[in-house]
């Protein structure tokens, strides 16, 4: 016969164990959102250049969210950002994601849009591309020549001075096609680089946003085109001039501490440079323009 008040005490036992072993003081862990940012095409930025950053948008939502790309892995012209954030909303609600340049200060929105993408839920990935609405643009047919010349009784000083530019008839003209008005947030620049000496020389001529206007605050030009003067000889030999697209940040008062990754256009110097002397530029934009792939776990 079974004793009821032994009955009694072992279903209390049976109680406090089975609701002891449930019982918790710490709530359970869950895991951050993980991104992979995989680049194309892009090196890293110096500190004084700026710095990349991802943002995403969600359905719906009119905010900005920015996650700081910090260090990266470099293979090649790729580069490799990887990490976590804490958007707490799940990826279905993701619309789209965005690269740009940012000063270290990062601002409430992106200021000099790279890339962009959709994003697609179901792979948990977008393909990111400069040429999808709302990215820097595509170049590939962008066309210029530069002339070698300049107003000086000194003729030896057109190797110090060149411009985007042509003679007409004996009338300067911009000699620059398929190149737009530089979009929000963006300046082209013109660099002269020499890799004859260590560090690299980096002589930058100025930024500009109309091909068919002067640089902005051009210093010793004598024509109302983008280029000038400056003193370092050009007629070095490996040396070579490039135009590039730049964060507007970056060249304020035409001020640049060395040249964005985004090169359109480009040619190599001649010790060879005499008044009047032309170089037509070479078109690399579809080698070198960025593409990315963004995927979230």
């Amino acid at each position: 016969m079974l004793n009821l008040r032994h009955y009694g005490c072992a279903v209390a036992l049976i109680l406090t164990v089975s609701f002891g072993g449930c019982s918790s003081t710490s709530a359970p862990t869950v895991a951050k959102p993980q991104y992979q940012l995989h680049i194309a095409n892009l090196r890293p930025l110096e500190a004084a250049n700026g710095a990349y950053v991802l943002w995403i948008r969600l359905i719906g939502d009119s905010a900005w969210y920015a996650i700081p790309l910090g260090a990266s892995s470099r293979s090649g012209d790729s580069l490799d950002f990887s990490g976590t954030y804490n958007l707490s909303q799940p990826i279905d609600s993701i619309a789209s994601a965005y690269v740009s340049i940012e000063p270290s200060s990062i601002p409430a929105k992106p200021t000099s849009m790279l890339m962009t993408g959709t994003f697609n839920a179901r792979s948990g990935s977008a393909l990111l591309s400069a040429t999808n609405p709302g990215g820097v643009g595509n170049y590939a047919l962008a066309q210029t020549t530069v002339t070698f010349t300049t107003k000086s009784s000194d003729t030896n000083l057109a190797k110090y001075e060149f411009y985007l530019m042509r003679f007409i008839h004996g009338i300067p003209e911009a000699s620059s096609a398929n190149m737009p008005i530089a979009p929000m947030g963006w300046s082209y620049g013109l660099w002269v680089l020499d890799s004859n000496f260590y560090p690299i020389h980096q002589f930058f001529y100025g930024a500009f946003t109309n091909p068919d206007s002067a640089c902005a605050a051009p210093t010793n030009a004598d024509y109302s085109l983008p280029g000038g003067y400056n003193p370092a000889p050009l007629n070095d030999a490996g040396a070579k001039l490039e135009v590039t697209l730049e964060p507007s940040f970056g060249v304020a008062s035409n001020k640049a501490s060395g040249p964005s990754p985004l090169i359109i256009l480009w040619g190599q110097l001649s010790e060879f440079i005499g008044l009047g002397d032309t170089l037509a530029l070479q078109n690399v934009w579809s080698s070198s323009a960025p593409s990315g792939i963004l995927t979230i776990h």
